[in-house]
């Protein structure tokens, strides 16, 4: 007999549980409609709502002005939705050919426009050709179509046993140029 009316008792628990939770839903949905919110769902975070893409290890190419072949690569990089040609690298690669040689550029984060064709890299920033031309800033900012490499920040570049010094840098490939601004040089 106790347990007969222990079950009855659970049943009618049951079924008021669960009208209950289906009237708390209907309330919550027609009051988030009038609020302009159509889903029970919603991202409280800006930057997961307004990610378009992440991609692994992606390879931008493209030419310069003088026809000569880049190469961006990264271990990721992330589109938001609000600017397309934009895309945040991390390790971010550089690679140019100017006739026969290729420079090389790297750094720890970067900004790739790739409608402007300009790689904006920070932290731990290398350049450097096969050869033994090599340069270490931290913040650097290449432009593939005017093929300007610049620099603002202090700067440290060798070649075979000359060492130079400087507060920003100019690398112009179309004249064949390196600007150093407040450098010193020991050879």
């Amino acid at each position: 007999m106790q347990y007969s009316l222990i079950i009855k008792s659970l049943k009618y628990f049951l079924l008021f549980l669960s009208i209950t939770i289906f009237a708390i839903l209907i309330i919550k949905s027609n009051s988030q409609q009038r609020g302009g919110q159509n889903s029970l769902i919603t991202f409280e975070s800006e930057e997961v709502s307004s990610t378009t893409q992440v991609l692994k290890k992606p390879l931008f190419i493209g030419l310069d002005k003088k026809q000569q072949p880049f190469r961006i690569s990264a271990q990721k990089a992330t589109r938001f939705t609000n600017s397309e040609n934009i895309f945040n690298l991390d390790k971010p690669n550089g690679e140019i050919e100017n006739n026969s040689e290729k420079f090389y550029i790297y750094g720890n984060t970067g900004v790739f426009n790739n409608r402007d064709q300009t790689l904006f890299i920070n932290g731990d920033v290398k350049f450097t050709n096969k050869d033994s031309i090599k340069f270490e800033t931290s913040v650097a900012k290449f432009d593939f179509r005017k093929q300007i490499l610049t620099g603002n920040e202090s700067v440290i570049g060798r070649k075979n046993d000359s060492v130079i010094k400087s507060e920003g840098f100019k690398i112009l490939n179309k004249e064949n140029k390196i600007i150093f601004l407040e450098s010193l040089i020991s050879l």
